[in-house]
């Protein structure tokens, strides 16, 4: 799901960044005595100093684009900060409002509305993947269980590495699923048996959100709303049925070798 052609949730970036990180430059004291505060400006300046730091590391040849991050003490107090452009080329700062792509983060959304359905005795973890009509064949369905699916062990090739995707070059077919993608996986033999080791692929993410889908009669989109958005007053994450991005948004780059930035589409 972490791809631009899977459908997947926008929302502030939220770096939390724990004292602990960057404990030997804020000033200790003595155990007795209160936490310090976000309030702080040495606190405030560690915390710069850290984001600058990991920026630089992460990046290649120049510091990764932009990075928002909040920090929030026990006593109530924050300190939420942007760094960087939303877009290179136009040079437009990076705010809080901004909004991105959140990626594989999409699949914590997706085992929670799983993990409430289970919760609900709608299905079990061990339950066989042929218990569920997808819509497409599975090898060896019988054989690889829901909790292998979760806790990436089914062995099933990456949906993302085969020819056929690499042949739409980023470009969203009119026809596009996910039932798609997994049946362009499902033709690669898979990387081992199921639950004999791990690898992390898309796949087995792709296949539960299918799952979802079958046991509700509803859209994965929809049930991650009505359970986990709105419920806990989320007003800016979305899961978004096309490719367009809620205003304002932050562009995405990639990192070509170790060095060159380069913009990804969408």
């Amino acid at each position: 799901m972490s791809r631009p052609t899977r459908s997947i949730l926008t929302t502030y970036f939220f770096l939390l960044i724990l004292f602990s990180a960057s404990a030997e430059k804020v000033p200790t004291s003595d155990p007795t005595q209160a936490a310090p505060s976000v309030a702080d400006p040495s606190v405030q300046s560690a915390i710069v100093d850290a984001v600058e730091q990991d920026r630089k590391r992460y990046g290649g040849a120049a510091p990764i684009p932009a990075t928002l991050i909040g920090v929030w003490d026990a006593k109530g107090g924050s300190f939420i900060r942007a760094f960087g452009y939303a877009d290179l080329e136009k040079k437009v700062p990076l705010t809080p409002a901004d909004h991105f792509r959140i990626g594989s983060n999409t699949k914590t959304f997706v085992i929670s509305v799983l993990l409430q359905l289970v919760g609900e005795k709608k299905l079990s973890l061990d339950d066989p993947l042929s218990r569920f009509q997808l819509g497409v064949t599975i090898p060896n369905a019988e054989g690889i269980t829901v909790r292998e699916l979760c806790n990436m062990r089914s062995g099933l090739f990456e949906a993302y590495d085969t020819p056929e995707f690499a042949q739409l070059n980023m470009k969203v077919p009119k026809d596009f699923a996910p039932r798609m993608l997994v049946a362009w996986a499902m033709k690669q033999k898979p990387y081992f048996a199921p639950g004999k080791s791990y690898r992390y692929t898309n796949t087995n993410y792709l296949l539960l959100g299918m799952i979802i889908e079958e046991i509700t009669k509803d859209s994965v989109g929809n049930q991650i709303r009505k359970r986990l958005i709105e419920p806990f007053g989320l007003t800016q994450t979305s899961y978004p049925q096309t490719e367009a991005m809620p205003s304002p948004w932050v562009h995405g780059y990639g990192l070509q070798g170790s060095h060159k930035l380069y913009p990804i589409p969408g």
